[in-house]
């Protein structure tokens, strides 16, 4: 928690009574600066926050101090000089002539952000190792924070969510993989490591992306264009313009309704027999069966378990004389999935493909005393139908008192007709707000990650991509996009990015030897990432076939760090023995040689099946049909080779490795162990 100290001299309280209340606005800092942060070694710190108008603000961060002032609408930026690392907790202070901020806990060390969708958001809890993290979280310093899920369409200044000590069971809700990322670089690097996690389930990468980035992009210009105008559009309309938007759109649904349930209702048998009347006319009782309300289809009748259709319900009730032609609702609980409703004088009303909306049908003018009658067409047209709620739920009840009828229990019911299938009408909100759905550009950019993209951090870890698949061509341009317009936003052209290419999933396609979207989106992800300071990691080998979310959070954390290490933190001399080994055998060149082809790796160092007999390569000839081949591999060494042939292609002229949704067979690793990336290439034909 922020705690607010304020400090008033005997003259600034005479003042108090005659200044603008503006004057004594609490300072607020900026969403990451709380107790418990870590904040960036080596770099600059700018304390951001609002206080009053025009007066001079200082920040002190243990011994280290700084001044500046707050602009006309009491935004402040004070920056502290770089500071080196420190496990020692520092005290920041910031205050003015009125008001002060203490944050406790503060340590200097390596920030970075945790991006992507769920196999990013997965937590320590959820995945393989939790025991193990929760023992080895203690003895390290590693603080995260997470931001809820929110979206905005235009940037926002802050966003919800707090620091927290990685402490036992607190690691639970960490990020798995972030986790262990931090892991590997605390022990590496000997510093504080914090977390800011900014990841979301099921999201693309779409909404990650500021709107102007995509404004700047020619294959994405007339979409965002088109969201931005809509934002302003929306956010000048008058009440009277919402009034009337309003007015035409309910109009227009209603005349839509009306055609449904007459195309719905055209030829069926409870209209034609007119099971809206009272049952007398229509074969009572003979022809109806008795049930308690509520019931869904399946439980009325096993007849009905599938059925697509209408079935009819009524029964008698009581309207007592103090109730009687008194303005009352007609409540029914739930309904799956449409309805119209009668009573008494004719139609009460009706609603269109809602299953998990309570019905409410006004009688403004009130039922008259005496016994009588209500009937109810129930249409489904999918899954399971009918009653859907607690029995409570179904009454009439007076618009201004409690007073009320109960409507469960006994009723009479009939099947109706089966009904072709037909497209309903869908209530939208011709009002709602643009840009705020999860799927909309820029949506999470402007309300989880523009509060906290100013917050000097190392870098970035991103893990998404499943929600993109079968788009690869876009997301090989999206990627580079999002990743730089980061670095502009937070000022920081060397913002590290870390991108994980996805890991197997879906069943092995033993006939499909170069097949699966997710191939080509992992194309997109490895052209993508190599942008400025970014790398790739494949976690192909680490996937479940069965899962999307595999479980191994733990390797592809171990990955990420060692790619930090090489390429972000240089530990250890390239090209020697003490180098760290991030990345997986990478295919240079497939030079044809006769019907054989021979293939060249960087990063292969110890080249080697992981296990069993190497696999997971194809060729195909002219034809472009893939037939699985056998690989081996000669040489050692950076001179180590595979080559590859198959019996039934003597002119190959494609070759694939690793190229499916979940390429089982490829098991082509280095010494470290590290996944070659996958590829798909047209062969050169050699010179010799």
């Amino acid at each position: 928690m922020t705690t607010n100290i304020r400090a008033f001299t005997p003259f600034s309280l005479v003042i108090a009574l005659f200044a603008s209340p503006t004057l004594f606005a609490d300072i607020e800092l900026d969403t990451l600066f709380q107790r418990h942060a870590v904040v960036q070694r080596d770099r600059p710190i700018p304390v951001r926050g609002t206080t009053a108008p025009n007066v001079e603000v200082t920040v002190s961060l243990g011994d280290v101090s700084a001044h500046g002032l707050s602009d006309d609408a009491g935004r402040f930026t004070v920056i502290l000089p770089a500071m080196k690392a420190s496990k020692d907790p520092r005290e920041l202070i910031v205050r003015t002539a009125i008001d002060q901020v203490r944050l406790d806990d503060i340590l200097v060390g390596e920030v970075w952000f945790c991006t992507g969708q769920s196999n990013m958001e997965w937590t320590v809890a959820g995945a393989i190792d939790a025991d193990r993290a929760r023992t080895i979280a203690s003895t390290l310093a590693i603080r995260g924070f997470k931001a809820p899920h929110v979206t905005a369409n235009t940037p926002q200044e802050r966003v919800d969510g707090e620091w927290r000590l990685a402490r036992g069971e607190t690691v639970d809700d960490f990020t798995a993989v972030g986790f262990w990322f931090a892991v590997d670089l605390a022990q590496a690097l000997d510093v504080p490591i914090g977390l800011v996690d900014l990841s979301w389930g099921g999201t693309r990468i779409e909404p990650w992306i500021p709107l102007d980035a995509l404004q700047s992009a020619p294959a994405f210009k007339q979409a965002a264009d088109g969201m931005a105008n809509r934002i302003v559009e929306h956010a000048s309309l008058s009440e009277e313009t919402k009034a009337a938007r309003m007015k035409m759109y309910n109009s227009a649904y209603n005349t839509a309704c009306e055609k449904y349930w007459s195309a719905v209702l055209d030829g069926e048998l409870g209209m034609s027999e007119g099971f809206d009347e009272p049952v007398s006319s229509s074969g009572w009782p003979a022809l109806w069966q008795t049930t308690t309300l509520p019931i869904t289809f399946s439980k009325l009748s096993p007849e009905l378990a599938q059925y697509d259709g209408t079935v009819w319900f009524t029964r008698e009730f009581d309207v007592p004389t103090d109730m009687a032609r008194r303005a009352c609702r007609i409540e029914l609980g739930a309904i799956d999935d449409s309805d119209i409703v009668w009573c008494v004088e004719g139609r009460a009303g009706s609603i269109v493909g809602a299953p998990g909306t309570p019905r409410s049908y006004s009688v403004i003018s009130g039922l008259p005393a005496g016994k009588q009658r209500i009937s109810v067409c129930v249409l489904d047209t999918g899954g399971e139908g009918g009653f859907m709620s607690e029995p409570a739920s179904m009454r009439i009840v007076l618009a201004n008192e409690p007073k009320s009828i109960a409507l469960a229990g006994e009723w009479q019911w009939r099947k109706g007709s089966a009904v072709k299938a037909m497209e309903a009408p869908v209530r939208g909100d011709p009002l709602s707000k643009p840009g705020v759905q999860s799927s909309d550009p820029a949506a999470m950019y402007n309300a989880m990650i523009a509060p906290c993209i100013q917050f000097p951090a190392r870098g970035s870890i991103w893990y998404q991509g499943e929600s993109n698949a079968g788009e690869p061509d876009k997301y090989r341009m999206l990627l580079p996009l999002l990743m730089n317009s980061w670095r502009i936003k937070s000022g920081n052209p060397d913002l590290a990015w870390g991108v994980v290419q996805l890991a197997g999933f879906m069943q092995f396609a033993e006939q499909a030897p170069a097949e699966g979207a997710w191939a080509l989106l992992r194309e997109a992800q490895f052209r993508g990432a190599a942008q400025g300071n970014g790398g790739m990691v494949s976690a192909i080998d680490l996937g479940d076939a069965n899962d999307i979310h595999p479980r191994r959070k733990r390797e592809v954390g171990d990955r990420l760090a060692a790619w930090a290490r090489a390429t972000v933190y240089h530990d250890g001399a390239a090209n020697s023995s003490s180098a760290v080994q991030w990345h997986g055998p990478e295919l240079v060149q497939a030079t044809r040689d006769g019907a054989r082809v021979v293939c060249e790796f960087a990063y292969c160092d110890g080249l080697r099946a992981a296990a069993g007999e190497l696999g997971g390569f194809a060729v195909a000839g002219a034809d472009g049909k893939f037939v699985w081949a056998n690989a081996s591999i000669v040489g050692v060494g950076a001179s180590a080779r595979v080559v590859v042939e198959c019996a039934t292609v003597s002119d190959p002229v494609e070759l694939v490795y690793a190229w499916q949704n979940n390429p089982e067979r490829a098991n082509l690793v280095n010494s470290a162990g590290l996944p070659a990336v996958p590829f798909r290439v047209t062969v050169v034909v050699s010179s010799k």
